[in-house]
């Protein structure tokens, strides 16, 4: 590969990143306007635009014949693919997904290649700045690390960071639950939550057929569980409204004064709403907001 074969793979994977952009723009505009479920439920979240932004800077860096750009968007795009495969059950456009990776895997050979070509025609060449490696480097390291814990998210190595429907809760999450006796073992899981880091029992809630149920491990790993029935609940109260950074949590309370509990739940695709909805519709009387 001669440095204009180099210049011309870096511009073709640009040019397929300036693609993947902006279909993956238009998309999440029509996701999010038209409050879409479904398929393409993954995109109606305000945080694609991070997903967004880094494909178009990865492809102005490989305008720029960037290494770290080229790999950051092979990457990036196959952990993507893997999480939507993970996240929806199925393999989206595979086929186009590989001319995609043929593109970026061609702009790493072409960027790296460039760079020796260069640094052979000239021993004093630098291809990058040091405040580069500098801020660029720990960006790229922390990102590949959001991207990989989202990944064992769905994997049910580490609990998932949003609130799972019944279909979703694998049969490992549920025996653990009646393991450790926080289920009834024909108690049906409506919606489930975690916030636990590295286990499920470190804390979260629950949505049954029978009840709606808190627990958490506490300072000296004893598990504390409390539920309330239907038939017991008077009102549910709002106490912090939550976002990407920190879960909405929400005072459940019976009429009795000593019995309630705080729910927390994450926001990620309205997960705490639809939660809350479907507990509002279980109880016998209009709660008290």
């Amino acid at each position: 590969m001669d440095l204009k074969a180099t210049v011309k793979a870096s511009k073709n994977g640009a040019i397929a990143a300036f693609i993947s952009g902006g279909v993956t723009t238009l998309i999440f505009l029509y996701a999010t306007g038209a409050n879409t479920q479904g398929n393409l439920e993954l995109w109606n979240d305000p945080t694609i635009i991070i997903d967004i932004i880094l494909i178009f800077v990865c492809a102005f860096g490989m305008l720029r014949n960037s290494r770290a750009a080229a790999v950051t968007i092979f990457v990036y795009f196959l952990f993507s693919k893997i999480y939507i495969a993970l996240e929806s059950g199925y393999s989206a456009a595979l086929g186009t997904s590989l001319i995609f990776f043929y593109f970026f895997g061609k702009a790493i050979q072409g960027s790296f290649t460039y760079h020796k070509i260069k640094k052979a025609e000239d021993p004093e060449y630098e291809p990058a700045s040091k405040w580069s490696y500098y801020i660029g480097l720990p960006l790229i390291v922390l990102m590949f690390v959001t991207m990989g814990f989202g990944v064992l998210t769905e994997t049910d190595v580490m609990p998932s960071a949003e609130v799972l429907t019944a279909s979703d809760v694998s049969d490992s999450y549920r025996s653990i639950l009646v393991a450790n006796e926080i289920l009834f073992e024909t108690e049906e899981i409506e919606y489930f939550y975690s916030y636990g880091l590295t286990s499920i029992l470190e804390g979260g809630s629950i949505l049954t057929d029978r009840a709606v149920i808190m627990y958490y491990t506490d300072d000296v790993e004893d598990l504390k569980i409390y539920e309330l029935e239907f038939a017991d609940i008077n009102t549910i109260e709002l106490l912090r409204d939550g976002n990407i950074w920190h879960d909405s949590v929400y005072k459940v309370s019976s009429g009795d004064e000593d019995a309630w509990l705080n729910i927390d739940l994450s926001t990620y695709e309205r997960g705490d709403i639809k939660f809350v909805e479907a507990l509002r519709k279980k109880i016998t009387q209009d709660p008290i907001i």
